[in-house]
């Protein structure tokens, strides 16, 4: 028998989206989720795992905006901008730069702060429901550095980050090495945030979400949403290339491909996608720090996970239509080795994923304008694994036409027609 709720329609079957689907069954909704990737078939599968609540500041800062000319030439920078794709990107890159201002900077750390709040009491909460609780390890996050240069950048950050209440604990050189011995003595500089979490497996984790949404009654559909039907500024269906499926409330949550979807409820969000590879290195636990570290200078995550280090790289603009590009990324594997004291296997798996980037680096989450039955749920950048089940908790909470728990000014899709 159905729950005696709404029916609703979420597409996307990512973190954001089996976590606003989550929710929603447990508010008594009857919730369909379409994807034709299925369960974490996008970038909730492949990323470092980190719960970053520490990570409050916007990717895009004054001191970023400086560094932006010399970022889009380096042959070496983490930031690869394919110029057959630039022309896409004028836009994305006016508003980043506009958001990389001063006035603007601390008010997109306030907001973010109040979502990073809120991120782990969600994560428990779902991930109790769906039986990895154990999935999730209080490892904190390192932030190291070779050198007193890549140290003195990060100071600015550091400072936004204390200034709002975020343990950034310094480590120096011998103080690394005795907490992860595991590490080789390159490093001369670290940050420790002790508050952020890890995610050992994050597909499994993910996968997990949407097995405990079937075993509630939830249904899959894997197939690609096209369009979302309206009827007098009223969300009234979904359609796929083959099918139709009814709903009383519309969930867009699709990460990168929610743009599409957007511009059919005549809602143009500056959406684009921030391209993010991955390595995997075989590697016994005995070989492997404690910890994700970020390396400042290469600009890479090593995370460690069940017999491997993931190791994740940072920005590639190209759409979603480019074809892969590793050579960056394989470069990096001897430094990889050089990290680590004791020798890594040999590369088991390499990946694509399309993180949805917004310019002001903060999601979208609300009501679409002049359709208030279709709710918005992406755009979360770097941020996705850690807001995914508090942006499902939020979105519920709309869906029922409750108090948000968060302020939702700052994410509305209004901010944009508002220039």
């Amino acid at each position: 028998m159905l729950p005696t709720g709404k029916r609703v329609v979420v597409i996307g079957a990512g973190i954001v989206g089996l976590s606003c689907a989550l929710y929603a069954q447990r508010r008594g909704h009857h919730v369909t989720v379409l994807d034709p990737r299925g369960f974490a078939g996008g970038a909730s599968a492949g990323n470092a795992g980190i719960l970053a609540v520490s990570d409050c500041v916007p990717i895009g800062t004054p001191e970023l905006l400086r560094q932006l000319p010399r970022l889009l030439r380096g042959r070496d920078s983490p930031l690869t901008l394919r110029w057959s794709y630039a022309p896409h990107m004028v836009s994305w890159f006016y508003r980043f730069m506009r958001a990389c201002a001063p006035s603007r900077l601390g008010p997109a750390m306030e907001s973010l702060a109040a979502l990073l709040g809120a991120a782990k009491a969600s994560h428990y909460e779902l991930a109790g429901i769906a039986g990895v609780s154990a999935m999730i390890r209080p490892a904190g996050w390192i932030k190291a550095c070779e050198t007193d240069d890549a140290f003195r950048g990060m100071q600015p950050d550091i400072e936004r980050m204390r200034g709002h209440g975020i343990e950034c604990r310094y480590m120096g050189q011998d103080e690394l090495r005795m907490r992860e011995p595991n590490l080789a003595p390159i490093f001369r500089h670290a940050i420790v945030h002790p508050v952020c979490d890890q995610v050992i497996d994050p597909a499994a984790y993910v996968q997990a979400y949407g097995q405990a949404f079937l075993a509630a009654g939830g249904v899959q559909i894997r197939a690609e949403a096209v369009a979302v039907e309206r009827k007098n500024g009223v969300a009234t269906a979904v359609r796929t290339h083959t099918d139709r499926y009814e709903a009383d409330c519309v969930v867009v949550a699709a990460g990168a491909w929610s743009k599409s979807l957007c511009a059919g409820l005549d809602v143009p969000v500056p959406l684009d996608t921030e391209r993010g590879y991955h390595v995997a290195l075989a590697a016994d636990a005995d070989a492997l720090a404690g910890a994700p570290v970020f390396w400042a200078e290469k600009s890479i995550v090593m995370s460690p996970q069940h017999g491997r280090v993931r190791v994740t790289s940072s920005v590639e603009f190209a759409g979603l239509q480019g074809r892969p590009d590793f050579r960056k990324l394989r470069a990096l594997v001897p430094d990889i080795r050089r990290a680590h004291r004791r020798p890594l296997g040999s590369v088991q798996a390499e990946w694509l994923g399309f993180r949805p980037s917004m310019p002001d680096s903060l999601p979208v989450i609300g009501a679409a304008p002049g359709t208030p039955n279709a709710l918005l749920a992406f755009g979360h950048g770097h941020l996705g694994l850690t807001m995914g089940p508090v942006t499902g908790a939020l979105v519920a909470e709309l869906i029922d036409g409750a108090t948000p728990r968060v302020d939702l000014r700052p994410f509305s899709p209004m901010r944009f027609r508002r220039g």
